[in-house]
């Protein structure tokens, strides 16, 4: 790729800057941070580097990421930055970590820019008179012209066309690095006491392999990562506090202290200062029907657990069944607030809809583990395979081919770890009701008998923090995939009325409303191609909920016998929605039968 003129480059780089400022930053007319700065100046080195002589190392032949030649001088600036940034900890990335880092970049600025280039190729071969029938069906000179003709400056150009794309590519390049620098970083001074942790004496500090992106993206695109050491033993790797994982390991001592009949597995884990490691937790199948049968009456316990704790958004892809062991890996929505309905109303529209009433009903609506009453089923208990879903997702046929093409298919969420398997099949909840009640009934014997020392448990959560999960994940990504439209790519504070919408209700109030600020931490992460990251303290009330660790203390303090009855027939009689259903081979086995006409759920 020819290198841009430095004084084209510069007004290129002017207006790509002014173009693409987030609405919110034109109504605050803020300085140039060094935030800005270096996104900046990784997008001028990606518009001035040469494109590699060969194929980079993190392009697959025969899988290729459309439009990859363009977004090679992106992830290429990403590389330098990272090792920049990463200092001595950059040798700890193994060459196979590198590239599984650098092709996670590649797919997520490919994901970011498919529309606006296939827009650009198809204008392209448009005005040279070419057209998808005029080669072959697998021919790729129309492909290799429009890349040769951006590499003569006119990826520059099309930046200065598309400077909101031209903005999200370098700064998701920017946080990939910083990200990744920072976990390293941390890989490195933690290790003696990741060692200890985690019994890895004697081991070398180093990332054989890594899956990134494990989870939605917070806080700057940061993500949890699956790390791979020498040995083959996984880390978890959380750029998070992991203070409510702390919080349920202490939770699930106690039950197995006090001698809960199917003691549960804890996992270890290492707090930092804003983030933390666990042990990787992998599905694996139960042995004999005793185990499931254990594996539910576990999962009883924890329902109980959980909603006397007022629990949240434990839908499928946070339970994995491990054996026997039924283990919740994120349980940041512990103590999450009770919304009340003119919050909800002032939110607007994807607000996550609370059932109204804290009663043992409400709660385990809310907890997730139940298929909800409307909506798509990726509960926890309810989600046993894969959940065809209504919403639509960006493909590209023949990639990086005259004949490659844009469409829009209908997203297809992947079956879950959360069913425990036994001779290759799914025990799923509905075949092993019994076990899940008596399991509840178990545990809320133990809250009555043992109610002072679990208070002391639950108070040990002052401080901790939560996470506030304000409207489902849905409503975050389908504005998400709206905003990457061409037209909205182009300038910034066009792109930022899309994300307005989720104010209109609250901005049609004479005064801001107590959600205000809930609404722009969401939408200043949202333009940041961030899923919004909303946090409160258990101990602290707030203008829109009361104190969490409050209302959970008074609840336990108000338990009696004929309470524990009342939620465990609630729980027989909730658990009857889960039906059974045959199989292809006719041996039944347990599901959820459930029509949806409605939006919901987490795809």
């Amino acid at each position: 790729m020819a290198a841009a003129a430095p004084a084209q480059l510069s007004d290129v780089l002017g207006q790509i800057v002014g173009r693409s400022a987030f609405l919110h930053e034109r109504l605050a007319a803020p300085p140039v941070g060094p935030e800005a700065e270096a996104w900046i100046d990784l997008l001028a080195d990606a518009l001035t580097a040469p494109l590699p002589a060969t194929p980079a190392r993190y392009c697959i032949d025969g899988a290729p990421a459309a439009f990859e030649e363009l977004l090679a001088p992106f992830v290429e600036a990403a590389r330098r930055r990272l090792r920049r940034e990463s200092g001595d900890a950059f040798t700890l990335l193994s060459e196979t970590a590198q590239i599984t880092l650098e092709r996670s970049l590649l797919l997520l600025l490919s994901r970011f820019s498919l529309a606006v280039f296939d827009t650009e190729f198809t204008l392209h071969r448009s005005l040279t008179g070419r057209f998808p029938w005029a080669t072959g069906a697998r021919s790729s000179h129309d492909y290799r012209r429009f890349v040769a003709d951006m590499g003569a400056a006119g990826l520059a150009e099309m930046m200065r066309e598309y400077a909101v794309l031209a903005r999200l590519l370098a700064s998701w390049a920017c946080r990939w690095a910083d990200a990744h620098a920072q976990l390293a970083g941390r890989l490195r001074s933690d290790w003696p006491e990741i060692a200890h942790t985690f019994g890895l004496a004697g081991a070398a500090c180093r990332i054989d392999g890594i899956a990134p992106y494990r989870s939605d993206p917070h806080d700057g695109g940061r993500a949890v990562s699956i790390i791979g050491l020498p040995g083959g033993r996984r880390l978890v790797y959380k750029p998070r506090p992991v203070d409510m994982e702390q919080g349920l390991g202490e939770l699930l001592a106690w039950a197995n202290a006090r001698g809960f009949s199917q003691p549960y597995r804890t996992v270890r884990l290492l707090p930092g200062e804003g983030y933390g490691w666990m042990d990787h937790v992998a599905p694996a199948p139960c042995r004999e029907m005793a185990e499931v049968d254990a594996f539910y009456v576990r999962v009883g316990g924890l329902l109980q657990l959980l909603t006397l704790l007022q629990g949240s958004d434990f839908h499928h892809e946070n339970l994995i069944a491990s054996g026997d062991q039924p283990v919740v890996v994120d349980p940041e929505t512990l103590f999450h607030p009770w919304l009340p309905p003119e919050v909800v109303h002032d939110l607007g529209p994807g607000a996550r809809r609370d059932a109204g009433r804290d009663d043992f009903a409400g709660r385990l609506a809310e907890s997730g583990f139940l298929p909800p009453e409307q909506g798509l089923d990726f509960s926890a208990l309810g989600a046993t395979g894969p959940v065809d879903t209504p919403f639509r997702i960006a493909r590209c046929d023949a990639a990086n081919s005259d004949a490659m093409a844009l469409r829009y298919e209908t997203y297809r969420a992947p079956r879950g770890d959360n069913v425990p398997m036994l001779d290759g099949r799914p025990e799923t909840a509905a075949a092993h009701r019994g076990a899940i009640v008596a399991g509840f009934g178990e545990m809320s014997r133990l809250v009555l008998r043992d109610r002072a020392s679990l208070l002391a448990v639950v108070g040990r959560f002052a401080g901790r923090r939560g996470r506030v999960v304000a409207r489902s994940t849905n409503a975050y990504g389908l504005l998400l995939q709206a905003s990457l439209r061409p037209d909205l790519l182009r300038d910034g504070a066009a792109r930022g009325v899309l994300f307005e919408q989720l104010r209109r209700v609250a901005a049609g109030r004479a005064q801001r409303p107590a959600c205000w600020l809930m609404l722009d931490a969401e939408l200043r992460a949202l333009e940041q191609m961030d899923v919004p990251r909303l946090v409160h303290r258990c101990d602290r009330a707030d203008a829109c909920w009361l104190c969490p660790l409050e209302q959970v203390i008074a609840r336990i303090a108000q338990a009696t016998p004929a309470s524990a009855e009342a939620d465990r027939m609630h729980l027989e009689q909730a658990l009857s929605r889960l039906t059974r259903m045959p199989a292809p081979d006719g041996r039944a086995f347990g599901t959820t039968q459930y029509v949806s006409t409605s939006h919901g759920g987490r795809p």
